[in-house]
């Protein structure tokens, strides 16, 4: 995550719509990998630092602007082309996107991601309390007893996965 500017060079040749930042998720030792929890994995609030400042970096062309905290990941998108009468529109339309491929594969109409994105929750929006979670969604985890307990929702800037 220290080469930000070598980043923002891949950026500016291949101009990309879309930029996901994730981090890894660490699922444990293994005798084939050296990644360790504490220096190889960084937390979510590493992860949005790199983002913000690949975004700065772009001179307005992307702009930080969604995040799944669980996940450890954030989406940089393209200003111009997802920002709408003062909106995002990065969420994908799935019954617009199939018919536009049956669109397509009819008559070779061409279309691009722009073309399906629906307005993004509030709830995905950089900054937001819910940090990536919907708010209908109930989160399980399995203890290290193996019992699956329900994870009441808490807004945290801990590490991912």
């Amino acid at each position: 995550m220290a080469e930000v500017d070598g980043y923002v060079e891949l950026i500016g040749m291949g101009k990309p719509d879309l930029i996901e930042i994730k981090g890894v998720t660490y699922c444990g030792k293994s005798a084939i990998s050296t990644l360790r929890m504490e220096e190889n994995v960084p937390w979510h609030h590493e992860v949005r630092a790199f983002a913000q400042a690949i975004a700065d970096r772009t001179e307005g062309e992307y702009e930080f602007m969604a995040e799944h905290a669980h996940s450890c990941c954030t989406l940089l998108a393209r200003k111009k082309t997802f920002y709408r009468g003062g909106k995002w529109y990065t969420w994908i339309d799935y019954a617009k996107f199939h018919d536009l491929i049956e669109r397509f594969e009819k008559d070779g109409t061409e279309f691009d991601a722009s073309d399906y994105c629906a307005e993004t929750p509030a709830w995905a929006l950089k900054g937001a309390p819910e940090e990536g979670f919907d708010p209908v969604d109930t989160r399980f985890r399995r203890n290290k007893a193996g019992v699956v307990e329900e994870v009441p929702y808490r807004p945290t800037d801990s590490g991912c996965g």
